[in-house]
């Protein structure tokens, strides 16, 4: 995602309204007034140009206030208030909020308090690599996570294949946290060796795979485990790579992506291929041992938590993925030279039961990023209730076969779009991506 900058704004205020076939325990909402956050390190090539930045939209018109670390001092000379209906964006210093390296603590969280609720998205940007994630507020963040990360393409350049990494974001003092990686990290620690790091409010702690190349132990930190005492936020992905990661494979990109927390995961998934491409990359992730999947009409057995499935489906498979136990579902865009134009990114994807009624986007371009697109999912009995703009989109929906849900692939304009249920008891699910020449994004 070259341009990942260009997205930066709304899509989902929140998650809350299960629509159809779970009733899990916690649904997590992205709108609030209380955010604690963090940037894991991205690929920077080109010098001065890189910069990290937020985004804050709002319903209702709203002040706010941002900090970095333990500091009690807004930052100044950038905005603290948004209109309704609208967003604003604010850099925050390179040197103050990205984290960099392995294993250590840094006081490089971020906090924002707003009066009423907002949304906010935190974007990494280079003019070669960036992404985009999503924010959970304090009361949406957990206990218990496992980490999405993906292979690093480890190659000569120091700054294009490198590790895998997740950052670890206090939101309060005295965190206790214990952390499990699945691989060697940078700094030495075992793979699936428990080790303990106490963080305050305001402090981060990021880790990364070791970055060597042929050796082994190294790579990929899926499946990390990160348990704490008191909430946290946690973000994982990858400081540069392909996907897949392939030797040969050219199109090195930043991954960035909030990771919810286990009691969110949920059960029933639906996946809509991304318009244009020939295929996509999905990563199946268990929360429980012995935990079985179906994929479309294929039944896989994941015998570990933390352990994955990764498959690929095809331009021409929307799937319904199913675990017995609580599962959760990464879908990859692959790298340019694998499926034509664009870099890779990440989504987390959404169970059926976080869903919204109403949700305001803007899609942003540049001198190669033409074509936007949104995949939306919703029961079939609510296609007729679907809408963008005001205009109908039931026409455009097909059926994932033998079931209750629908899905459309729908190329929109670019700028700013309002999609909605009529019905108000009843909601949807919606991605958003475009592409063009090596650059795209998604979210």
């Amino acid at each position: 995602m070259r341009i990942a900058c260009l997205l930066s704004l709304i899509l989902f205020c929140s998650f809350s309204n299960p629509i159809f076939g779970e009733d899990d325990k916690c649904h997590r909402s992205t709108e609030g007034t209380d955010f604690w956050f963090g940037f894991m390190e991205g690929r920077n090539d080109n010098g001065n140009i890189h910069f990290i930045a937020i985004t804050i939209t709002a319903i209702e018109a709203t002040n706010f206030q941002s900090f970095i670390g333990k500091s009690t001092t807004a930052l100044a000379n950038v905005a603290n208030s948004v209109n309704a209906n609208s967003s604003v964006q604010i850099k925050i210093p390179l040197n103050l909020g990205e984290a960099t390296g392995s294993e250590t603590i840094q006081e490089k969280g971020i906090h924002l308090v707003a009066e009423n609720p907002v949304n906010v998205y935190a974007l990494n940007w280079d003019q070669n690599s960036a992404d985009v994630a999503v924010i959970y507020p304090v009361p949406s963040l957990g206990k218990q996570y496992f980490t999405m990360c993906f292979t690093p393409n480890v190659n000569n350049r120091p700054d294009h294949g490198r590790n895998s990494e997740f950052l670890i974001v206090a939101s309060e003092d005295s965190t206790s946290v214990d952390i499990t990686p699945s691989v060697v990290t940078d700094g030495g620690k075992a793979a699936d060796v428990p080790f303990n790091i106490v963080l305050n409010k305001g402090e981060v702690y990021q880790v990364q795979s070791l970055n060597q190349r042929n050796l082994t132990g190294q790579g990929d930190l899926t499946g990390s485990y990160i348990e704490s005492d008191k909430p946290v936020a946690i973000y994982s992905g990858n400081f540069s790579t392909t996907v897949p990661s392939e030797t040969g494979m050219s199109g090195y990109d930043h991954l960035f992506e909030q990771i919810p927390p286990l009691q969110t995961w949920g059960h029933e998934y639906y996946t809509v291929p991304l318009l244009t491409r020939q295929a996509d990359l999905y990563r199946v992730m268990a929360s429980q041992d012995s935990t079985t999947v179906m994929i479309g009409n294929v039944t896989y057995l994941i015998a570990k938590r933390g352990d994955y499935r990764e498959v690929t489906l095809n331009y021409n498979q929307p799937s319904r993925i199913y675990g017995d136990k609580p599962i959760m579902v990464a879908q990859f865009s692959q790298s340019q030279k694998k499926d034509g134009t664009g870099d890779p990114f990440m989504i987390i994807t959404s169970p059926v039961s976080q869903s919204k009624n109403e949700a305001t986007f803007v899609t942003y371009g540049s001198h190669e990023i033409r074509n936007f697109y949104i995949n939306v999912v919703a029961l079939t009995s609510e296609k007729d209730n679907i809408e963008i703009d005001g205009e109908p989109l039931g026409l455009f929906f097909k059926p994932f076969p033998g079931t209750l849900y629908s899905y459309t692939q729908h190329e929109i304009y670019p700028g700013r779009h309002t999609l909605k249920n009529l019905n108000p008891d009843r909601g949807f699910l919606a991605y958003v991506y475009g592409y063009g020449g090596y650059e795209s994004y998604g979210y």
